[in-house]
């Protein structure tokens, strides 16, 4: 049995979990983190969390991120569901599919940020994480910050921040790269913020 296959099911496993807990966390939690319960950038760090967690080429860590979002959403979903709260399917089917997509880009740039890949490609791959946290936290602060707390976006903002400056010391090994990075987290920053504009 490959070291894969053996991490798979607990890494997938904890997926699920990780949605249990997010429908418990949204009616639990003290207000200040209640985002983090109901927002896209947690599901997105779950993905590249559950790619680490195993060894294997591109393929696999895409399989593995691509597996992770969905099944965040289904134990979240379904345990919304058993504790009586409303579950619209077409709310279900649009976040399954985002956590497909956002989950095998994640999965793939975790491969590329492990030293694989050319380093242009690195510096595009570290810009992604980053595009999400900086995006959404812009989608908070200017839309919803009377229902949700503004502090909250801003920790997100500064954590996008902080993984794009760490990626790009600790990663990346060319300006070229980090450009790369920069211009990938700041335009897919403002695309998520337009797409969240459009919801």
């Amino acid at each position: 049995m490959t070291a894969m296959h053996r991490c798979l099911p607990s890494a997938l496993a904890g997926s699920l979990i990780a949605g249990v807990a997010m429908s418990f966390g949204q009616t639990s939690a003290p207000e200040a983190l209640a985002p983090l319960f109901n927002s896209a950038t947690p599901v997105v760090a779950l993905a590249a969390l559950v790619a680490l967690a195993c060894r294997g080429g591109w393929w696999a860590h895409a399989l593995l991120g691509a597996s992770a979002g969905p099944l965040a959403m289904v134990g979240y979903y379904a345990t919304t569901s058993l504790r009586g709260f409303p579950v619209g399917m077409r709310m279900v089917g649009f976040w399954v599919v985002a956590g497909v997509v956002s989950g095998l880009v994640m999965g793939v740039a975790v491969w590329l940020l492990q030293g694989h890949g050319d380093p242009v490609l690195r510096g595009v791959a570290a810009g992604a994480f980053p595009a999400v946290a900086l995006g959404e936290a812009a989608h908070g602060l200017r839309r919803i910050a009377d229902t949700t707390p503004s502090s909250y976006w801003w920790v997100q903002a500064a954590v996008g921040v902080a993984v794009l400056a760490w990626l790009m010391v600790a990663r990346l090994t060319s300006w070229p790269a980090r450009l790369a990075a920069v211009a990938v987290a700041v335009l897919g920053a403002r695309a998520l913020f337009a797409v969240y504009g459009m919801a």
